[in-house]
């Protein structure tokens, strides 16, 4: 293999086979490559081309040790082992009914419920969501990752008005 840039040593990648080439020619050139997924395969093809995994390691932005653990992942699976795989963790608590609630109820003006106020803070949201629709053990924080993975989100610091006055609008502009 070819050295680059005087560095010690080219990893000693197995060789690639002619179906592995130009799928990876394809990921590195498709638009739709994941840019986790699209540094792995570029990791790969620098490595076959002759580059030390050092070197391949710092072109792509990854950790040494972790340009490590892909490459192997890489040599027992082939490039099915560089794709992300899912990853264990605590479920959702409210299926997606409870979200579309949430974001139904966030995005209605509190007077329309029969509220005596005419914004939703956070909190406000929280506890209408727990008193009256049937979700008593959401946390404010829960209500957050609902609203911002729907593109939501609060803005702190404004206040406005909503007013009877028939020239309100005309007059608000002033």
């Amino acid at each position: 293999m070819a050295h680059h840039g005087g560095m010690k040593r080219a990893h000693d990648l197995r060789e690639l086979l002619p179906d592995e080439l130009v799928e990876l020619q394809d990921l590195l050139r498709g638009e739709k490559t994941p840019g986790a997924h699209f540094r792995r395969c570029r990791l790969i093809w620098l490595l076959a081309g002759g580059y030390s995994i050092a070197q391949a390691a710092t072109y792509v932005g990854m950790h040494y040790t972790n340009a490590h653990l892909w490459v192997k992942r890489f040599e027992a699976e082939g490039l099915p082992g560089l794709q992300t795989r899912p990853r264990p963790g605590r479920p959702r608590l409210y299926e997606q009914t409870a979200e579309e609630l949430v974001i139904d109820v966030a995005t209605s003006r509190p007077q329309d419920l029969g509220l005596g106020f005419t914004t939703w803070s956070l909190q406000k949201l929280a506890d209408h969501l727990r008193q009256h629709e049937g979700l008593p053990d959401i946390s404010h924080e829960t209500v957050r990752g609902i609203l911002q993975r729907h593109g939501l989100r609060f803005l702190t610091g404004r206040t406005w008005c909503e007013s009877n006055d028939p020239d309100f609008e005309a007059k608000k502009g002033r």
